[in-house]
């Protein structure tokens, strides 16, 4: 059996290079021992992983292939030798984390400030999506977590319930107001359901989560939403809201901001209260470093204790 981490090593630079003999220079190896290397491991795989020419190699589809399963498996030993050389009150490595614009809101500046404080060896890139591909980003390996408002069954991915964040209504201000704190959700003025039926809104369109959210919503309690445009990017839809041009409904801490400067009117829904799940969500099948591991448990924190302002009172 050739197909040893060593050939894996190999055979990745030979590619990345396009040439056996810049790889062996680069792996300070001779250049017959490298071809003879990547020739047992195509005799050993019983297909050519490389188009030979004078202008050097390049994968076949069969070294394409084999080129994805080689990256992913030298990441997985690159991780592993990293997680047990690792001390747990002083995690190293690089982490990133998906989630939405609103969740990033309430969480990019107090998780990367307590990284930056507590855990200099960590290196935290924060990607901001669409929830909906949020999970195939964790999936892929792209991204280590990710934050979603969806728990869809998936063979490959384990999520966890973080809380329950309510939604509300984002109204045009009603005059010039002076900026000052946005108040607690709980402080908020309540709308009924009937009022809120009869405000012209703009809402994401299907299929996203907010919308299905909210499609569901009217179904549960047989009423119908004046939706009169769609728009999915929430800067879109505060900016509509601002400028008087309709209404929208986002969760608290999305627009809590624009609230504080007197941009946009906040009203709670009266009851039942309109909430959405927030899951963290990571790979099943992968093991996750010590350093993902601690991002995963402060980001937690971070959401769990966000949760008095977001309980209805």
């Amino acid at each position: 059996m050739t197909m040893s981490i060593r050939a894996m090593q190999c055979f990745v630079a030979v590619v990345s290079t396009g040439s056996i003999s810049r790889a062996a220079a680069a792996l300070h190896v001779a250049q017959p021992a490298l071809s003879l290397l990547i020739r047992n491991l195509e005799e050993d795989l019983g297909v050519v992983l490389l188009h030979r020419s004078a202008r050097g190699v390049a994968p076949t589809a069969a070294g394409t292939r084999l080129l994805a399963h080689a990256r992913e498996i030298l990441g997985r030993i690159d991780a592993a030798r990293a997680d047990v050389r690792e001390d747990i009150t002083a995690p190293r490595g690089t982490v990133s984390l998906a989630m939405s614009m609103s969740m990033a809101k309430l969480l990019t500046v107090p998780l990367l400030r307590f990284s930056l404080e507590h855990w200099p060896g960590v290196y935290l890139k924060i990607i901001e999506s669409s929830t909906g591909y949020i999970p195939g980003f964790v999936s892929s390996g792209h991204a280590d977590l990710g934050l979603t408002f969806s728990d869809d069954a998936s063979v490959d991915l384990r999520f966890q319930h973080l809380i329950d964040e309510e939604l509300v209504v984002v109204s045009p201000p009603a005059a010039k107001a002076a900026r000052k704190a946005a108040p607690a959700l709980h402080a908020l003025p309540a709308m009924s359901l009937r009022a809120l039926a009869e405000l012209p809104l703009v809402l994401p369109g299907n299929p996203h989560s907010l919308r299905r959210l909210l499609d569901e919503y009217q179904q549960r309690q047989r009423v119908e939403f004046r939706v009169i445009a769609e728009a999915n990017a929430i800067p879109q839809l505060i900016e509509l809201a601002q400028a008087g041009v309709a209404h929208t409904i986002l969760s608290y801490e999305a627009v809590r901001q624009e609230a504080s400067r007197g941009q946009v009117v906040l009203r709670r829904i009266g009851k039942p209260r309109l909430t959405r799940p927030v899951f963290l969500c990571r790979s099943d099948v992968l093991p996750l470093s010590m350093a993902a591991s601690a991002v995963a448990d402060r980001a937690a924190r971070i959401i769990a204790d966000s949760r008095p302002a977001a309980t209805p009172a």
